[in-house]
């Protein structure tokens, strides 16, 4: 499996649609600091994007927009323009009562939605994405995969067929892994975790990690796999990732193994030998110090 895929699944993707609208003008809304990441996709004409203390961003047809860590924004059509708060506005517009909607023609349409995951443990991807992921029409065109899953997004939301919300939730999240998809290719030099995804001899030894964290890996090992000295791997590796090589191998295996503890009846002894642990009790020693609580004690919660 593929890195990304890896990261994707054990996060727990979910996204929906809160609504696809016309506005008229004018218009503005004031979104708070959310759990969940959002998302606008501008169908239609132009607005503003603003993020506090920050200059806004002209967003335009085709557009896309993602904020990964729910920051707290203003999205309008003229800086002058008073912003409804945003919660209160989108539970009015799902229940057919649009504030913007006016005797002018509907000249603006925007897709709202959201994405959601587990932030329960530490995820150095999601981590090492911006406050905020502006994708434009021609990034559209050079990644049609991204283009193709928008023109799916916007195109469920307006039709009324069978199995509708279940679909348009599908294809949301697939949107969300084409759009991380284009952000990666976009961003090789970024210097963080993003760059090790795109970095041919780090990312050969995250799939390891990722793929194989049963295997006896090594310092050594690792280095070797990726093609490089030990030093220079163990340097590099830190540069992008922020952490050593065998600290991360650790981390891969907790987070498999809680998941597995979480999602399955397996006996403790058997996810320890499927983590890379031969002794039970280094295996239990480990997971305590890693999440502050025996693997017995996390199966027992609700």
């Amino acid at each position: 499996m593929d890195i990304l895929s890896s990261i994707l699944r054990r996060i727990h993707l979910r996204g929906s649609v809160y609504f696809s609208s016309c506005f008229c003008s004018p218009w503005g809304l004031d979104i708070g600091q959310d759990e969940r990441a959002s998302f606008h996709i501008i169908e239609r004409g132009q607005c503003w994007l603003q993020l506090t203390d920050q200059e806004p961003v002209s967003l335009v047809t085709g557009d896309i927009v993602i904020l990964p860590h729910g920051t707290p924004h203003q999205i309008f059509d003229r800086p002058e323009t008073p912003r409804l708060n945003g919660a209160e506005a989108v539970r009015r517009i799902v229940a057919g009562d649009n504030p913007f909607i006016g005797d002018a023609s509907e000249h603006f349409k925007i897709v709202c939605g959201y994405f959601e995951y587990d932030r329960s443990h530490q995820n150095r991807f999601l981590d090492s994405l911006p406050e905020l992921v502006h994708l434009n029409q021609q990034q559209r065109v050079q990644f049609h995969f991204l283009d193709q899953a928008l023109e799916m997004v916007t195109a469920e939301t307006t039709q009324e067929l069978p199995g509708k919300y279940l679909l348009q939730d599908k294809i949301t999240e697939l949107l969300f892994i084409q759009a991380m998809r284009t952000f990666i290719a976009l961003n090789p030099h970024r210097n963080d975790y993003i760059s090790a995804l795109n970095d041919r001899y780090i990312s050969s030894a995250l799939a390891l990690m990722h793929n194989q964290p049963e295997a006896p890996w090594t310092l050594h090992s690792l280095a070797s796999a990726a093609g490089m000295s030990r030093s220079r791997f163990a340097k590099h590796f830190h540069t992008l990732v922020g952490t050593t090589p065998m600290r991360y191998l650790l981390s891969c295996r907790m987070q498999l193994a809680r998941q597995r503890i979480q999602e399955s009846r397996i006996p403790i002894g058997d996810i320890a030998e499927l983590v890379g642990y031969s002794s039970d009790s280094a295996f239990k020693k480990a997971f305590k110090q890693f999440f502050g609580q025996t693997p017995a004690h996390f199966r027992k919660q609700p």
